[in-house]
Formats: structure tokens, C-alpha cells, sequence
């Protein structure tokens, strides 16, 4: 009798898969974040978006249960502030406020959120691999790995909630489940549910799993040809969809403007191959597939292990055979991955710095998608799956090398991503510098802040302001303004709330931007305020209140040159404090305004009362715009700019004890030019004051 050979299995057990990756997750997880962070640690100073996230968490946790659910009441005062549009990932933020009084010291859940990202990449990476139809634990470890060291799901980690790139996984599982011959109809509507959950985790992973979503049901019917095979899943997909609409409303997503930005923050067509941030290509420059000023918001370098196991999988016959193969069976998914890769190349296409296609045709909607190049990430992990399931039946004997290999090389091509996350984790658990310390005592007695300009209405300090935010956040105060992704119409920038105005004992005003000594000059003739200098910003009180401590005397606003031209382009810019408000950033030839009303302001020499204003301007073109001069609240003038370059003038006169102007200019019709967001009516090119007296 001959003698039976045992034959090695290879090993499809689906607890050791899964607690292999759920281990290998939680490694991940504990390397990059303290635990003393996860715990909801508040960072002794925070920077970036991360910062916004969690002073909206902040706020959101230290208040009762109110309507609208989602309403900061202190945060944007009076109006409030959506934390929808702080990014601080509502759904959690709402599970955080109901265990809130078994955990009152935890203010935080956005390092908890980023670390259970952490841990569920990878186990949702192995059920998607899984769900394709592979089940071994080689090909399932490769996946649990590619996904965890996948370099745009690291490189999001200043958009926290951006980070639950898992969910995209557990969709596009449950999409091949729910597409299987013979399934029913529990996968598609727990996707439908997820689809509609994500809302409350971010828009823009709501649209990805929505796009994958809206592929179940139309693989089934090119598949089928069949109506009924797909009803369950229309009606799962309509569900949701109506479900995302109602939900919204209720918790006031909708009515939002964006910034603008589609078309600038796009998808470059050579960034999943070009090794942006790679350890194994250190010298690779970043610039070459930067061809739009935004593109770093499409960064989708797959990573050298996906690029090796996809390489190899496509110089097999039977790889290609594979792939040809897609269109008959997943025909509703491979028409998603299209929609969402036109979406995220925008209507500026370009390889490299070559222009391949550049229109002013945009996808409806569009500009609620402003960095539209993030929509490629369902692409490129269906990519890393698709590699690593064709690997394994294009090459049968080799396979499990090359999986090794591309194993190794992914996670040491993302080892200085992974480093750099872990760096800026730890340098949150710092305590307080001595500048954060000062600043927290001078706005310690104060418990309303108002910062002026407000970020709605010049958002160019945004970086800086932030940290006037995060103090006000972590004493609880009341503050006027917000960093958010959208403006609402209840937030917008109102010149009138911008004036100085009586200051009650409690309230502590911060004055930034290149005209700040002149807004504190307005504050203490007007109102009587006292104000004082703190690094680059201005601080005022009421004039009953003891300046506090630690503040410097302001300096005295510079003298306007008289007889003189004064060139408002770019670094010819010399007097850029006189723009008050109203007015865009200098650019090389000038400055746009950008609102319907723009105003500049003069400190004259003592011995001039009146004076000729000479502005060398032009409209926004083929827009004529009527525009009515008041000086201090009286009208002075009347012009009409034409779109070509011309001087207008106006003679004012002030009385002997004044030798400051304010000069409005009311502006008939800005217009939005092109994908420029901005209202554009008058472009100052220069500006001279000729002595009268």
C-alpha cells in the first residue's frame, strides 16, 4: 500500500486573520500615539487643523444638550458654530457627550478617534480581501500592512476625521458581499446604513461610500439585465440617500459656501506612481507633480510594495486576463472608480507639469468638493486589492516572495511618514512654553474674546489666530470667530460688526493683521479703550479695566507720506497698514478688494488738514463699478471706474484736532471671476495725497 503524503493547507482560519491584524493594528496605533493622549489628554499646544478639531470637541463637550444638536453656542458667539464644520467628528463628539459625566476630564477624543483609525485599517483591510474572494494569511497580512503603511492614509493625519479611511475598506467589502451570486440583502443595506453614518465622521468619506454605495446596484443590473436582481438594492441605495439628506438637515449641514478651490486642489495624473515623501526615494521632489499651487491635497502615491505586487501582477497574461474581466463583473464599480478619478483630476488634468485637458466645465456641485483630489482613495485601495488578489493567481509558485518583498518595502518606504506622526504626537504631550503661559494669564480675567478681523472676513492670520482660539477653548470663553471649512450664512463677514464698540468689563478684544495699530487707535479715540502690545497683536479694554500684565505700549501708527506715490504691488508695498479692511492680499501689480465695501485709512502729518487723494485704480473686468467716497461716515465723492487703468481723485479736509481719515469705498457690484472665489470690484494700483493747505 502506498503510503498518503500530507498535504499543508494553507491557512483560511478567519479568527487568526482578523487577531492577526487586529494586533497588528493596535502596534500600530500605540507606536505612533501616547496613551496619555487616547485618554483625552488636552495637548499643552496644539497647531495645525488638529487644533480646530479639538476646540470645536472642547467646546461641544463643556456645554449641556441643546438644539441644534450640533450647535457651539461660545464658539462664532452669537451665532454659534456647526462642529460639522470644525471637522471635529460629530458622531464621536456625540457618543463622547453622553458618557461626558463619567469622564469629565476627558475634552478631547480626537487622538481616541485617530488611534481606533490606527487599529481598524488593517482589519478592515482583511475583510475587503476577504470579501474579494481571498482568504489566505499571507495575502490577508499583505493587506492588513499596505493599508496600515498606505502613504495618503498616514499623510492625513492633520485632517483627523479624514483618517477613518477604514470605513472606504469596510465598504468596498461589503460591496463585493453584497454583489456575490446568491447574497441577500443584509450587506447592501449595512452599507446603505454606513454610507449615512459617515455624514457624522466627514462629507467627503460620505461621498466615497456613497459612489461605492451606488455601485451595488448597478453591477447587478449590467450583470443581470434584470431589474429585480437590483430592486433591493436601489431601494437601500434611495434609503440612504434620503436618510443623508434628512439627517443633514436636521443637524444643519446644509446652506454652507465653500472657499472655493475645485480645480486647484486636484489629483496630479502621475501622483499615485511618483514617490512624494517616500524613505526609499528621499531626494524625490514634490514639486514636479505640483502643477496648480494645490495639488498636495491629491497626493496618492500608492507606496513601493503596492507598486511592486501591482507591476508584477500585470506582466502576467493571466493578470491582464484579470483585469479584462472587471468591466463583465463589476461593470457599477469600475463606472464609481471613473466618476471618482474624473473628480479628483477636476477640470485641470495634468502629468506632471503637461497639460492634458484644462476647461471651465465642472461636475455640479463641484465646488462643495473643493479638494476634489482626496476623492481618488476608494481607487487606489480597490488598486492595492485587486494587486494583491491577481498577484496570487498570475504568478502561483512565486507569489508569496514577492508578497514578502512588497511587504518589506512598503513599510520601509513610509517608515519617515510613520516617524514624523510619531513625533508630532509626542510633541503634544509638552507642557505649555512660556509665550503659552503668558498668553493664557493676559486672557485669563476675561471670559468674552473678540478677535478682529474676524476669520470670516480675513482668514490670511488663520495660522496665527488659532492659537487666541485654543487659549479662549481651554478657559471656556466666549469667542466671535471660527477656523471652519465652510462659512454659513448665520457666520458671514458683516463689515458693521467690525467697528469699535462700547467694551464691557469682561469682554477682551485681539486686533490682528497688517492694520492693527490703526484698529487700536480707532478703539481707544472711539470707545475709550486701553490697549497694549503682545507679539504681533494688539489687545484692548474696557477703559474702567487694568491692562493686564505683560503688555507693551502700542507704537505710535506710522505718518502717510505726503507728495508721494505709494505702490500697492507686492513688496513695493511699504504702507500695507492703511488697507483696513475689505481688501485682498497685494499681489505683483496690485490689490483686489473683495468685498462690497472696501475702506482705507490715513495717519496724516499734524500740520496737514486738507489734502488731495489721487487712486490710480480699474474695475474688475468688463464690470464697471459705481463707487460712492465717504470719509468718516460722510460722503466726500462719486466715481465710476471703468475697467481700464485711470487715476480718480477727491479733496477732503479734517478739523484741526484730527489727523487720522477713514476712507470708505462703497462698491456697487463686485463679481466672482472665473474659479476665483473672491468678489472682485476695485483693483488699487497705487495711491497718493497731495498737500492742500
Amino acid at each position: 500500500m502506498s503510503e498518503k503524503r500530507p498535504v499543508l493547507k494553507p491557512s483560511t482560519n478567519r479568527f487568526a486573520v482578523y487577531t492577526l491584524s487586529l494586533v497588528f493594528g493596535l502596534f500600530q496605533a500605540l507606536q505612533c500615539f501616547p496613551l496619555a493622549l487616547i485618554r483625552g489628554k488636552l495637548p499643552g499646544h496644539a497647531s495645525g487643523d488638529l487644533v480646530q478639531h479639538i476646540i470645536g470637541q472642547i467646546y461641544f463637550l463643556r456645554q449641556g444638550w441643546h438644539w441644534p444638536l450640533l450647535l457651539d453656542q461660545r464658539l462664532g458667539a452669537p451665532a454659534g458654530t456647526n462642529i460639522g464644520l470644525t471637522d471635529s467628528i460629530p458622531l464621536e463628539a456625540l457618543l463622547l457627550k453622553v458618557i461626558h459625566p463619567l469622564f469629565p476630564d476627558m475634552l478631547q477624543g480626537i487622538i481616541l478617534y485617530l488611534a481606533l483609525c490606527w487599529t481598524l485599517q488593517p482589519v478592515c483591510a482583511v475583510f475587503a480581501l476577504r470579501s474579494l474572494g481571498e482568504k489566505r494569511l499571507l495575502p490577508a497580512f499583505a493587506a492588513a500592512v499596505f493599508a496600515s503603511c498606505f502613504p495618503t492614509f498616514i499623510f492625513r493625519i492633520g485632517h483627523a476625521a479624514l483618517c477613518g479611511q477604514w470605513i472606504l475598506l469596510l465598504a468596498i467589502g461589503l460591496y463585493f458581499r453584497a454583489t456575490r451570486t446568491g447574497a441577500g440583502s443584509r450587506p447592501v443595506w449595512l452599507l446603505a446604513l454606513i454610507t449615512v453614518l459617515t455624514l457624522l465622521i466627514h462629507p467627503y468619506l460620505m461621498v466615497m461610500a456613497g459612489a461605492i454605495l451606488g455601485a451595488v446596484p448597478l453591477t447587478l443590473l449590467l450583470r443581470k439585465r434584470n431589474w429585480k436582481a437590483c430592486a433591493p438594492a436601489v431601494m437601500a441605495t434611495a434609503a440612504s440617500g434620503l436618510g443623508i439628506i434628512g439627517i443633514g438637515s436636521v443637524l444643519g449641514y446644509w446652506g454652507s459656501a465653500s472657499g472655493g478651490g475645485y480645480g486647484l486642489y486636484s489629483m496630479n495624473l502621475a501622483s499615485p506612481f511618483w514617490p512624494v515623501h517616500s524613505s526609499l526615494f528621499p531626494s524625490v521632489s514634490s514639486s514636479l507633480v505640483e502643477a496648480t499651487g494645490g495639488q498636495y491635497e491629491g497626493y496618492q502615491y500608492l507606496g513601493a510594495g503596492v507598486l511592486l505586487t501591482l507591476g508584477l501582477a500585470l506582466l502576467s497574461r493571466r493578470g491582464i486576463k484579470l483585469l479584462a474581466q472587471l468591466p463583465k463583473q463589476h461593470a457599477g464599480l469600475l463606472l464609481a472608480c471613473l466618476a471618482l478619478t474624473l473628480i479628483a483630476l477636476s477640470n485641470r488634468i495634468y502629468f506632471l507639469h503637461i497639460p492634458v485637458l484644462l476647461t471651465h466645465f465642472r461636475v455640479p456641485g463641484a465646488e462643495q468638493m473643493r479638494s476634489s483630489g482626496r476623492m481618488f482613495w476608494p481607487v487606489g485601495y480597490l488598486i492595492m486589492l485587486g494587486a494583491i488578489y491577481g498577484l496570487r493567481r498570475a504568478w502561483p509558485r512565486v507569489w508569496p516572495f514577492v508578497l514578502l518583498a512588497g511587504i518589506a518595502l512598503q513599510w520601509q518606504d513610509t517608515r519617515n511618514i510613520r516617524s514624523d506622526v510619531h513625533q508630532i504626537e509626542l510633541s503634544f504631550l509638552e507642557p505649555p512654553s512660556a509665550k503659552d503661559s503668558q498668553l493664557s494669564s493676559i486672557m485669563q480675567p476675561f471670559d468674552r474674546i473678540e478677535i478682529h478681523p474676524r476669520l470670516e472676513c480675513d482668514g490670511i492670520d488663520a495660522i496665527y489666530v488659532m492659537q487666541f482660539l485654543y487659549a479662549a477653548a481651554l478657559k471656556n470663553a466666549s469667542v466671535n470667530t471660527m477656523y471652519t471649512a465652510r462659512t454659513t450664512p448665520q457666520s458671514a463677514c458683516h463689515p458693521s460688526a467690525e467697528q469699535p464698540h462700547p467694551l464691557d468689563p469682561r469682554t477682551l478684544v485681539i486686533l490682528t493683521g497688517a492694520s492693527q495699530r490703526l484698529h487700536a487707535l480707532r478703539w481707544s479715540s472711539l470707545q475709550h479703550a486701553k490697549c497694549g502690545v503682545w507679539d504681533k497683536a494688539t489687545f484692548c479694554v474696557a477703559a474702567d479695566v487694568p491692562l493686564p500684565a505683560g503688555l507693551s505700549p502700542p507704537p505710535l501708527p506710522p505718518v502717510l507720506p505726503i507728495d508721494q506715490e505709494i505702490v500697492t504691488a507686492g513688496r513695493q508695498f511699504k504702507h500695507e497698514e492703511i488697507l483696513e479692511n475689505g481688501w485682498s492680499n497685494p499681489e505683483d501689480w496690485g490689490v483686489w478688494s473683495e468685498a462690497p465695501e472696501a475702506r482705507l485709512h490715513f495717519n496724516l502729518p499734524a500740520d496737514v488738514h486738507t489734502a488731495n487723494l489721487v487712486l490710480r485704480m480699474h474695475s474688475s473686468p468688463g464690470t464697471p463699478q459705481h463707487v460712492r467716497v465717504l470719509l468718516n461716515g460722510t460722503q466726500i465723492a462719486e466715481w465710476d471706474v471703468q475697467p481700464h487703468d485711470a487715476d480718480y481723485t477727491a479733496d477732503f479736509a479734517l478739523p484741526p484736532e484730527k489727523h487720522s481719515a477713514s476712507l470708505q469705498l462703497q462698491i456697487s457690484n463686485p463679481v466672482q471671476i472665473g474659479q476665483d472665489p473672491r468678489h472682485l470690484g476695485l483693483a488699487l494700483l497705487s495711491l497718493k495725497l497731495n498737500r492742500l493747505n
